[in-house]
């Protein structure tokens, strides 16, 4: 690697002077760096933040095919490669000592009358929830072959195996390990006592039939999308991947335990 795209989330305590020691770090291992506005000509992209930044750094290299080295400047950081205190290991850019751990991505998609309205890319995951009104979501989730799930409650969330750890986590989901190649669906506060989070191989195509309003899709913490009656989302695992350096060589549960166990 020679040319680093840099984006800091300025908003997170620490995270300009953490950037600026980074600056240091690669200009002495040789290495240039460039705003995000640059990012076309460069051959990686440094995050520094939460998760929420490294997930918008990942949509951003997408399109590129590039990797995605994230520094952890906000609380939990689980996508993050680096902590504060493990700058040094950056030269290792440089000298090619690093790996890149391929994470799938969902494909989500609004359409209707057979006319695509949206699409977009996740890494962790996508959700419908209800959206400005205090009555329970009604959804039903076609797993493919015709086979549905009901679901009654505040929404449901489609993750990937790298969102396993986030929304799924907190909602009762199970975490899995992130190279293990599947989708979790799990309801959030369901009300129907047998429904639990299941979760299913990579191929399977989920689709969600919008039969009233006050229902919302988001898609990696982004904003809402408001989905109108008559529109279907469609969930599937993307053709793309995302990549993200590893400096490190810890394993998934050494992680797990350091940020999941405080």
């Amino acid at each position: 690697m020679k040319r680093l795209a840099l984006i800091v989330n300025e908003s997170k305590p620490g995270a300009v002077e953490t950037a600026a020691e980074i600056r240091q770090e690669l200009a002495a291992a040789g290495l240039e760096t460039a705003p995000p506005e640059q990012l076309e000509g460069c051959d990686a992209l440094i995050a520094v933040g939460g998760d929420g930044t490294i997930l918008t750094a990942a949509r951003m290299a997408l399109p590129l095919r590039m990797p995605v080295l994230g520094v952890n400047a906000g609380r939990m950081g689980f996508l993050a490669g680096l902590e504060r205190h493990e700058l040094h290991l950056l030269p290792r850019l440089s000298s090619g000592a690093f790996t890149l751990d391929r994470r799938m991505l969902l494909e989500v998609q609004i359409s209707q009358d057979e006319t695509l309205i949206y699409k977009g890319f996740c890494v962790n995951d996508a959700v419908i929830s209800r959206f400005g009104t205090p009555r329970l979501a009604e959804i039903s989730v076609d797993c493919g072959g015709g086979h549905a799930l009901k679901f009654m409650g505040d929404g449901v969330i489609f993750a990937t195996p790298t969102g396993s750890t986030a929304y799924n986590f907190s909602a009762g989901g199970p975490v899995v390990e992130p190279t293990f190649e599947s989708i979790l669906l799990t309801p959030v506060c369901n009300h129907l006592l047998f429904t639990r989070s299941t979760v299913f191989t990579a191929q399977t195509v989920f689709s969600v039939d919008i039969t009233r309003e006050g229902l919302a899709l988001a898609t990696d913490a982004e904003p809402p999308v408001s989905l109108l009656p008559g529109q279907r989302v469609t969930v599937k695992r993307a053709e793309l991947e995302a990549l993200f350096i590893r400096l490190k060589t810890e394993h998934f549960l050494d992680v797990l335990a350091a940020k999941m166990g405080r």
